[in-house]
């Protein structure tokens, strides 16, 4: 017998949590350096938001200039304040693409929308060591990660930002040292000086891990040394590209 779907031709597939829309205002807005700028979104919605992890991170869907559909980009949660429903997005200011400009020009009262969150940075509890990297569209992340790190780590971080007052102060119970390599005016993601910083440094290869995140072929480059000439654990090795030089919206399908 041929059975009638007609009933079921306008029902819809439950939208999963990560993927729901919430809608935030901006409370505040903070200048944290010459090229990043945090905004402070607030919202009743973030009430029941599984903030859980370091690293997390949200769509953050800003309005057009047009007026036509919101564009989205992904962004980490630098902080999540769940009792006053606060959460901070630090936005690098590159000057180009929705998301940054909107940030540049944001002011309390604007209004966003928000789906997530996703991912995050779990440590695992054998772990001595972390080597950490990335430029500065990873320093928010490596930002959070630091801070929630526990005493008795050894950390060797590098972060690539665009001149010497783009660098942050953030504390960690770990034992972190922190290495800035500013750029000096020259463009993202065309030097090599962070892969080779990262690629020589030191890091155990039974107790330690690599966590790095920057422009797709510097990724790519930085994933090939400790895949190939250290053999690095594949469990051991968390890399990303969160951006790639002439294209919008990236997304790195190798990263892990």
């Amino acid at each position: 017998m041929k059975q009638n779907n007609t009933a079921l031709a306008g029902t819809e597939r439950p939208v999963p949590p990560e993927r729901r829309l919430r809608i935030a205002e901006v409370r505040k807005v903070t200048e944290v350096s010459p090229h990043m700028r945090r905004i402070t979104l607030a919202s009743t919605a973030l009430m029941d938001f599984p903030v859980r992890r370091p690293a997390q991170w949200v769509k953050v869907f800003v309005p057009t200039a047009d007026g036509g559909k919101p564009s989205g980009r992904a962004y980490t949660i630098r902080h999540f304040r769940e009792t006053l429903c606060e959460m901070d997005i630090d936005f690098v200011l590159h000057g180009d693409g929705p998301c940054s400009t909107w940030a540049q020009y944001a002011a309390p009262g604007d209004v966003v929308q928000i789906a997530g969150p996703r991912g995050g940075f779990r440590l695992d509890p054998d772990v001595s060591h972390l080597l950490i990297g990335g430029d500065e569209t990873a320093l928010p992340a490596i930002g959070a990660i630091l801070e929630a790190l526990p005493a008795g780590l050894s950390v060797d971080a590098f972060v690539e930002i665009p001149e010497d007052a783009d660098a942050q102060i953030i504390h960690s119970k770990a034992d972190v040292e922190i290495t800035w390599l500013p750029r000096g005016g020259g463009d993202a993601g065309q030097r090599s000086t962070l892969a080779e910083a990262v690629t020589e440094a030191e890091v155990p290869h039974d107790s330690g891990t690599v966590w790095f995140a920057a422009e797709a072929s510097v990724v790519r480059s930085v994933r090939r040394h400790f895949q190939l000439d250290r053999n690095m654990p594949r469990d051991r090795l968390i890399v990303a590209g969160y951006w790639k030089n002439g294209e919008s919206d990236f997304r790195d399908s190798e990263g892990s």
